[in-house]
């Protein structure tokens, strides 16, 4: 695709929780395995009355800051599993608050750990075919809405967060190489029955929350089986090695499952991004964030070649390569 990532920016959950929270609700839990396990150390929550939407106002804000013209934008693209109610879209609410034009295309895609991915080949694919210009791809969720304080699988591990990425035409291929797969026998492996977030999460309102429920065991069996596939694909649609590839950027599962991808690419600890540590599993916004810090840190720059894989809830995966514009 002749488009780009311009910029991009996010937030977290104003709330920081470290594990000592943890051993405080539940002083059974044998914190240093835990850690062990999900490399997660500080986890950052959404507040009272903040949700999804909120996190994806503030981190397409300080985007817009950026630019000379918030008016060059025509296109929004939502991506979560965490929207305010059933009814209307988010992205409605986004563009009224963002003050974005009322003429600009807005749509929610209801996707988890592979949306980023997959937000990128849809707003992509609006610029290619003509249809749009500059489109504000956004993720956000708030899975800790989802999650009951006793859950040992997952409270340790997902934290809340919202990304905000430009994507604009270019004069090169920026992006490309897309893979994509879909496996449904694997959706009671990591799913929440009802529930919607303003109601959720309104302090005032006597309301017990849906749980998520996760089979962990079941989603790592699946990563180590798919994942180094879906690698192997892009490759192959490529024509490059991964010697050619500058870094690897894959969802941030946790620290036993990319540990175990390091381990099954045959692939030097440097060759890939890890940043759970302080901010823990933001679902669809781990790519975008890394992306992003591993700009600031200078992992990746300019011309830069980043392997991105991104997979989980559904089972549904994901991939692309990314050349990194100016």
């Amino acid at each position: 695709m002749k488009v780009a990532i311009k910029s991009i920016t996010f937030s977290l959950g104003s709330i920081v929780e470290d594990n000592n929270v943890l051993k405080e609700d539940n002083p059974d839990w044998d914190i240093d395995a835990i850690v062990a396990k999900t490399g997660v150390e500080k986890r950052r929550l959404s507040s009272d009355g903040e949700t999804a939407v909120d996190l994806a106002i503030r981190a397409g804000a300080k985007l817009l800051e950026k630019l000379d013209d918030i008016s060059v934008i025509d296109g929004i693209v939502f991506v979560t599993q965490s929207p305010d109610y059933f009814l209307p879209s988010s992205c409605c609410i986004i563009q009224e608050k963002l003050g974005l034009r009322t003429d600009s295309y807005a749509v929610d895609l209801n996707q988890g750990c592979s949306g980023y991915i997959y937000g990128l080949a849809h707003a992509g694919s609006l610029i290619e075919s003509g249809l749009l210009n500059n489109v504000l791809l956004l993720t956000a969720d708030t899975y800790s809405r989802y999650i009951s304080k006793t859950d040992r699988t997952s409270r340790p591990l997902f934290s809340d967060g919202a990304s905000a990425s430009l994507i604009t035409r270019s004069d090169e291929s920026s992006i490309s190489d897309f893979i994509f797969g879909t496996d449904g026998s694997g959706a009671n492996n990591l799913i929440v029955e009802s529930g919607a977030m303003r109601d959720i999460c309104n302090p005032t309102h006597n309301y017990t929350p849906p749980e998520l429920k996760m089979n962990g065991a079941n989603i790592f069996m699946f990563t180590l089986g798919q994942v180094p596939k879906g690698i192997g694909a892009i490759l192959a649609k490529s024509g490059l090695s991964l010697d050619q590839i500058d870094l690897i950027v894959p969802h941030q599962a946790s620290k036993l499952v990319l540990d175990n991808l390091v381990r099954k690419l045959g692939i030097k600890e440097e060759k890939i991004y890890r940043n759970y540590k302080d901010k823990g599993n933001t679902v669809s916004s781990t790519i975008p964030i890394a992306l992003s810090q591993a700009r600031d840190e200078g992992r990746i720059k300019e011309g830069s070649l980043v392997l991105s894989i991104a997979f989980g809830v559904g089972y549904s995966w994901a991939g692309c390569l990314i050349k990194v514009s100016h």
